[in-house]
């Protein structure tokens, strides 16, 4: 799915891939929608548990960057999933991201006026180009992690003047000006 999209995706395919038999594969899935909905039940599992860890806010950005940063595949079916016309809630995760965003512009700790929802988009759809452009870039692991960290700090940076409210989050600040 994540090479040439769900559409492109057939039950065969994918055992074949998988080293089984048809008949074994159909066993599981009858038909590309089902596997194209356990791919995204996964994904939202496996996120939804990775970023309910506590983190402050500045590691939850490295995190967040890092973790699209090594999961290419990942941004590449958010695209092809945009592209065949699946709007924001749709797309595993989507709502749970937005929610967490508007708990943040809640807080006495952002600015006011925060639109959560075009908030998460500017940070999803950065993050998951930044995970493509990335590889495009450079083929150089090290160059790539420096980059990365180059592209969390300008997005926490936009946070921080955008979104936040910089006196309340001096941690954040103090990280920024350092670097």
């Amino acid at each position: 799915m994540s090479e040439h999209g769900a559409e492109a995706l057939t039950v065969s395919a994918v055992a074949r891939r998988a080293g089984l038999n048809r008949s074994t594969a159909y066993q599981h899935f009858k038909d590309r929608e089902q596997i194209v909905r356990a791919v995204g039940r996964a994904f939202v599992e496996e996120t939804r548990e990775l970023l309910s860890e506590p983190r402050d806010l500045g590691e939850q950005i490295d995190f967040f960057v890092d973790y699209f940063s090594a999961h290419p595949d990942i941004a590449r079916l958010w695209m092809f999933g945009l592209l065949g016309g699946q709007q924001g809630a749709g797309l595993p995760g989507w709502d749970e991201y937005v929610n967490g965003l508007e708990r943040l512009a809640k807080s006495s700790r952002s600015r006011d006026g925060i639109d959560a929802e075009m908030l998460g988009t500017i940070g999803m759809t950065s993050a998951l180009v930044w995970s493509l452009m990335s590889r495009q870039r450079t083929s150089d692991a090290g160059e790539q992690r420096d980059d990365t960290a180059r592209f969390a700090r300008e997005l926490k940076r936009l946070f921080l003047y955008g979104a936040l409210k910089p006196e309340a989050w001096p941690e954040l600040a103090e990280e920024l000006e350092a670097s």
